[in-house]
C-alpha cells in the first residue's frame, strides 16, 4: 500500500479512485490475530474461482486474549476522531502506526519516549490511534498529530494510569515544562520551551486519550498547541461517551463476527496478509482511518449510501441499508471509474467477468515510463448485489476474476 510499506501495486487503483468518493485502501503487509474459521463444503459453482474460498465459514467467537483485544480495539476504534472532525487542514494519513491497534507499548512505539508503559497500563483492555498530518510529505513542514485512546476496564484505573503515563512521558526530557489545559480538568500535558511540540494525557471516565502534536509551519506558540490540543478533545470526548465496551466478564468470548457478514468476506491469506490488522468489521471511522486520503466527504459518503457496516479480508464489502443504496454506491464508484480512464490514460477499463449480473466493473492500472506505457500493475473489480458493494484487487487479471467470482459466490451462493 502506498505510504505504509505495504503492497504498493495492490492497492494503487484504488488510491486512484478516492477523490470524492469513499475509498477501499486498506493497510498493507504484516500479521497480527487471524480468527480461526471453520471453512464449509464449497457448494457448486459455475465461475472459475481458482483455489479460493466460495462458500461462508463460521468465524465465531475470540480464541486468545490477543484475539479478543484486538477485536475490541476494532469496535473502539469507530470512536476515535479522525483528525479532519476537529480541523479540515488534516488531509493525509501519516503512516506512523503499520496498525493502528495498540495492545502494547510496541503500538505506540513512534509515538511515546517512556519505557514504562507496559507496567503502568498492564490493564489494557484496547487500543486505537490515528495519525494524521497537514502535508502530503513528510519532507513538508507542516502539523503532525497522532491521537490514542486507551481503554481500561473501570475509571479507576485509567484515572491512576494517565497521570502516571504523563509523568514518566513529562521526566524524560529535564527540559519539558508542565502545561495547563484548563478546559479539560482531567488533562495534564507538557512541553518543551522553543520546541513546537506538546504531549498531552487525558482521563475521561475508562479511557485515557494521549494526544502528540507537532506544528513544523510556524515557531514554537504554545497557545496554538493548547488550542489544537483543545479543538481535538471537543470532538473525542463526547464521541467516547458513545461507545459501549463489551464487558469486562465477556471481552474474552466475544464475537469476531457480525450479522456473519465477516463470515461472507473472502479472507486475507495467511502467508500474505493484506494489511498489518486481523480481517474485520467497522461501521465508519475505523474503515476511513486505514485510508490514505480520507476526508469530511468520506463521511458523509456512509450515510449518502447508508452503509451500515464494513467487512474488511482480502475483498471489502460495503453493506448498505437497501439494494437501492448499494447500487448508488457501486454507480458512483464506477463513474468515478470511468472519468479516471478518461482523463488518465494509463487507468483503463478491461473486461469483467461473466455471469455476475449488469452491477460489475473492472479496470488495470498500467504503469508508464516518460509517457510510455511499461506494464499493468495492478488489477481492480467492483460489483453490486443486493445489500452489498464489493471492491477487490490483484496484480493479475485472472487472479482478481477469481477472487470477485469467489466473493460473488460466497454472498449468493450461486
Amino acid at each position: 500500500m502506498i505510504g505504509f510499506g505495504g503492497d504498493k501495486n495492490r492497492r494503487i487503483v484504488t488510491a486512484i479512485l478516492t477523490a470524492g468518493v469513499l475509498a477501499s485502501m486498506t493497510v498493507g503487509c504484516g500479521s497480527t490475530v487471524s480468527g480461526e474459521a471453520q471453512q464449509a463444503t464449497p457448494p457448486k459453482t459455475t465461475l472459475d474461482v481458482g483455489n479460493y474460498p466460495s462458500a461462508p465459514r463460521t468465524i465465531g467467537n475470540a480464541k486468545s486474549d490477543k484475539q479478543a483485544r484486538a477485536r475490541e480495539s476494532q469496535r473502539l476504534g469507530d470512536y476515535v476522531i479522525l483528525p479532519f472532525e476537529a480541523d479540515p487542514s488534516y488531509t493525509t494519513v501519516t503512516g506512523f502506526f503499520p496498525s493502528p491497534i495498540v495492545l502494547n507499548r510496541k503500538g505506540l512505539s513512534r509515538m511515546i519516549v517512556n519505557d514504562t508503559f507496559d507496567d503502568v497500563a498492564k490493564d489494557l483492555s484496547a487500543g486505537w490511534v490515528n495519525s494524521w498530518s497537514t502535508v502530503g510529505s513528510t519532507l513538508d513542514k507542516g502539523r503532525s498529530v497522532s491521537i490514542a485512546v486507551l481503554m481500561f476496564p473501570d475509571a479507576e484505573t485509567a484515572k491512576m494510569v494517565g497521570p502516571t503515563l504523563e509523568h514518566d512521558d513529562f521526566t524524560y526530557n529535564t527540559d519539558n515544562q508542565p502545561v495547563e489545559i484548563t478546559r479539560f480538568p482531567g488533562t495534564t500535558a507538557h512541553w518543551r520551551p522553543g520546541v513546537s511540540s506538546i504531549g498531552s494525557w487525558t482521563v475521561h471516565d475508562r479511557y485515557v486519550v494521549f494526544i502528540k502534536l507537532d506544528d513544523e509551519s510556524q515557531p514554537a506558540d504554545l497557545p496554538s498547541l493548547t488550542g489544537h490540543v483543545e479543538r481535538l478533545l471537543e470532538v473525542q470526548l463526547p464521541l467516547l461517551d458513545k461507545f459501549t465496551p463489551t464487558p469486562a466478564q465477556e471481552l474474552s468470548n466475544i464475537a469476531l463476527d457480525v450479522d456473519g457478514l465477516l463470515g461472507r468476506t473472502l479472507p486475507s491469506s495467511p502467508e500474505n496478509p493484506t494489511r498489518a490488522q486481523p480481517d474485520g468489521l467497522f461501521t465508519g471511522r475505523g474503515y476511513l482511518s486505514l485510508l490514505i486520503n480520507a476526508g469530511p466527504q468520506s463521511l458523509t459518503r456512509f450515510d449518502e449510501f447508508d452503509i451500515d457496516l464494513v467487512s474488511f479480508g482480502e475483498a471489502v464489502i460495503f453493506r448498505s441499508r437497501t439494494p437501492e443504496a448499494a447500487e448508488r454506491h457501486f454507480t458512483e464508484r464506477a463513474k468515478a471509474a470511468e472519468t479516471m480512464a478518461t482523463e488518465n490514460r494509463v487507468f483503463k477499463p478491461i473486461s469483467a467477468p461473466p455471469g455476475l449480473g449488469e452491477n460489475v466493473a473492472c479496470y488495470t492500472f498500467v504503469a508508464t515510463v516518460d509517457g510510455k506505457e511499461v506494464a499493468a500493475t495492478a488489477n481492480y473489480c467492483g460489483f453490486q448485489t443486493d445489500r452489498y458493494y464489493v471492491e477487490v484487487e490483484s496484480t493479475q487479471v485472472q487472479d482478481v476474476y477469481q477472487q470477485v467470482n469467489a466473493q460473488y459466490a460466497m454472498l449468493t451462493g450461486k
